[in-house]
């Protein structure tokens, strides 16, 4: 870990007038850098890697105590944090240089650890001046890889870049990257239902292994199946895409169609070829391979992981090892997520987190120990549920287990390495064997305190509840219409498909989960719904009551 500059109080002495925030303030700071996944990175002084901005405070500036400004992840709330006071020596900044601060939501470890932590699926920070009305400095960060920095191209320059070398601490700039170890280790040609992108096609596909301890970006690295080992350039568009793993996989997609992110080729695949990985440098050769026909379905690839020999995979293995043995798994369910939780339920640290509801309807418990969770669709294995905590991770007969989305993981063995967004996002559950899914859900514009569960436990339809049920069962959740409080309505059958039937001719309208009216009926002992798509329903009587309705 690089030692700490921090500033002398005593040589501060002759200077408070230039730091102390209630004289002035100074309005050409800049937020310079940050790390939001910060893997194996820069530690704090408590050796822990945690996500951290650094404020830059250019020549022919003031020394400025940053004392009494504020730093926010909420563009809300500008005065979300307040830099504290007590230590100046720690909190000022002299002309033409850096201070970092440790976004890890502990306050107490001192005055540059902040009360909140920054989301790898970007977010906005502001710097604001100690009236907490001022912005001193704003930055809207886009989508974060782990140790991968955002930062300014150069110290204060208006253009942001991803930087692969990190300067924490010291001035920004581009560096050659170094060449690690990597492998190529299987190719897919004739992928007709092996595994799909993102965008639903079925396209070649390569994967590269890494079998350093350590994430490293093939950003920068050289692809190509041609003679010229300088084809292609990976792009540092989207590091989020193009980062592996360390012991992990990252599969290319070789469609020509570099447009779709930056993990795609520009090139395809012939039946039989000969690959080439180069360093960034574009000198240094890194892995050849070549690779044999295969039929519809399989691949060609390594017998073991990183191994010089070869072999045909009848079931192909992308994303995950050439070793991998598909492991069984009873019935589960991702039953109910929350994804933005601010007055709804708390974690065991009094925490108000996202949060992942698995439903287990067997009639045994079910230890999720070795399981996996992932908010990343290109990487499977990002979280594993802990080993060795069976009373902390089994989902009873029946019953329902909270998993807490947080990026906490240091808070207990069911805070995952993620978090969960509320914009646009998709959640993942796959079997111990990091391959096989389980359920993947995505979803778009979800509200505060609003949860997206199962309409019963275990059911196909989904809702959203403004009433949630964390580790309830989904069967009390309350809808946006909400139903009578009073004696049920007496309909038959529910679920239904073409017809309701009443004891006695009644008329009412029904509504869809957005409160919309999709049916008007006048009164009638007889209902007539087969208009009407599949899903969740209020049924409203004339006379006020309500209640759900399941159309099959």
């Amino acid at each position: 870990m690089k030692p700490r500059r921090l500033v002398c109080c005593a040589c501060l002495a002759g200077f408070s007038g230039l730091f102390n925030p209630a004289w002035g303030q100074n309005f050409n700071l800049k937020i310079n850098e940050i790390i939001a996944d910060n893997a194996d990175g820069e530690t704090d002084g408590f050796d822990v890697g945690e996500d951290w901005v650094e404020i830059y405070n250019p020549a022919g500036n003031p020394i400025t105590n940053l004392a009494g400004y504020y730093l926010s992840d909420d563009p809300d709330s500008l005065d979300k944090w307040l830099i504290p006071s007590t230590n100046p020596g720690t909190t000022t900044i002299l002309p033409n240089n850096h201070l970092v601060f440790w976004l890890d939501k502990d306050p107490e470890q001192g005055e540059d650890h902040v009360d909140f932590s920054l989301s790898a699926d970007g977010e906005t920070l502001t710097l604001t001046a100690p009236d907490g009305v001022t912005i001193i400095d704003q930055i809207e960060y886009p989508l974060m890889a782990p140790d991968v920095s955002y930062g300014r191209v150069t110290d204060g320059n208006a253009a942001w870049q991803y930087f692969n070398n990190v300067t924490f601490e010291d001035p920004n700039a581009e560096a050659t990257m170094a060449t690690e170890i990597l492998f190529i280790n299987e190719v897919q040609v004739n992928n007709v239902t092996t595994f799909d992108d993102p965008f639903g096609d079925f396209d070649p596909w390569l994967e590269i292994y890494n079998p350093n301890p350590f994430h490293v970006n093939l950003a920068g690295y050289y692809l190509s199946a041609t003679a010229d080992p300088l084809f292609y350039q990976i792009p540092n568009s989207n590091p989020y895409k193009t980062v592996i793993p360390p012991g992990g996989f990252l599969l290319v997609w070789c469609d020509a169609e570099t447009s779709e992110d930056s993990n795609h080729l520009p090139f395809g695949l012939a039946q039989t070829g000969t690959l080439t990985l180069t360093s960034p440098d574009g000198l240094t050769a890194v892995d050849t391979y070549a690779y044999s026909a295969t039929g519809d379905d399989q691949s060609w690839g390594r017998s073991t992981d990183g191994s010089p020999g070869s072999i045909l995979f009848t079931y192909p293995t992308p994303r995950v090892s050439n070793q991998t043995t598909l492991v069984s798994f009873p019935l589960l369910y991702i039953n109910e997520i929350m994804t933005s939780n601010q007055n709804d339920t708390l974690d065991n640290y009094g925490e108000l987190e996202d949060w992942i509801e698995i439903y287990n309807p067997n009639d045994f418990d079910v230890d999720l120990a070795g399981y996996y969770m992932t908010d990343n669709p290109d990487n499977p294995v990002k979280w594993m549920v802990p080993l060795g905590k069976p009373d902390s991770t089994t989902v009873p007969a029946n019953g329902w287990l909270l998993f807490w989305a947080d990026e906490d993981a240091i808070q207990g063995v069911r805070h995952a390495s993620f978090r969960l967004n509320n914009v646009a996002e998709q959640v993942a559950f796959y079997s111990p064997d990091g391959f096989t899914l389980i359920e993947d859900l995505s979803w778009q514009g979800m509200q505060t305190d609003t949860s997206l569960g199962r309409i019963t436990d275990g059911s196909e339809f989904w809702w959203n509840f403004t009433g949630t049920t964390p580790e309830y069962s989904n069967n009390q959740g309350v809808l946006p219409v909400a139903e009578s409080a009073s004696t049920p309505l007496i309909f038959y059958p529910n679920p239904a498909t073409h017809t309701l039937w009443w004891p006695e001719p009644v008329g009412g309208t029904i509504y869809d989960l957005a409160g919309q009216q999709a049916l008007r009926v006048a009164p009638s002992s007889q209902w007539n719904i087969e208009l009407l798509t599949p899903g969740v329903y209020i049924i409203r009587r004339d006379d006020g009551s309500s209640a759900r309705l399941l159309k099959l």
